[in-house]
């Protein structure tokens, strides 16, 4: 081999250390990249369940206060109607309740509404988040291809 050959070979050699490092790099940068966006999804997840939290809590509320209100009513229509004939006083309580009870499965959908709404949001999370790992990760055929190329074009530059 003389002289000519051997630094040839050199500057390949050196040309595939450089695509190597450079490899070696971006997947050191995709990593951190990841993991980001994982500590970024984690956030997410705590906002979405705190959202649930406020708005059952807020439905609750409302259902305690529409069980309150219909009794109220019905306190009301009972001690109005002592001494009433017939049957208006049942009739005024019967629906005093039937609102009351509307009410409350109002409560329940809102709650079932919340519970659909996080997962939902979770999982729309964990789908972006996997999309942008995904982008992020290195090709191991480009990879591969970046290194060979990164050889190949250093091949003659030590020639004359």
């Amino acid at each position: 081999m003389c002289g000519l050959e051997a630094i040839t070979i050199a500057g390949m050699a050196m040309g595939a250390a450089s695509g190597t490092a450079t490899a070696v790099g971006e997947a050191d940068a995709a990593s951190k990249n990841a993991a980001i966006i994982n500590q970024q999804a984690k956030l997410e997840y705590g906002a979405q369940e705190r959202q649930r939290l406020v708005e059952t809590d807020a439905a609750l509320k409302e259902g305690y206060q529409s069980s309150l209100e219909t009794d109220r009513a019905v306190s009301q229509v009972r001690a109005s109607g002592e001494g009433m004939g017939g049957t208006t006083a049942a009739l005024q309580v019967a629906e005093q309740k039937r609102q009351g009870a509307l009410s409350i499965a109002n409560v329940k959908d809102r709650i079932r509404g919340a519970d659909a709404n996080l997962a939902m949001a979770g999982k729309h999370t964990q789908i972006a988040a996997e999309n942008r790992i995904a982008a992020q990760s290195a090709n191991p055929f480009t990879t591969i291809t970046n290194i060979a190329t990164s050889g190949i074009s250093n091949y003659g530059m030590f020639q004359k």
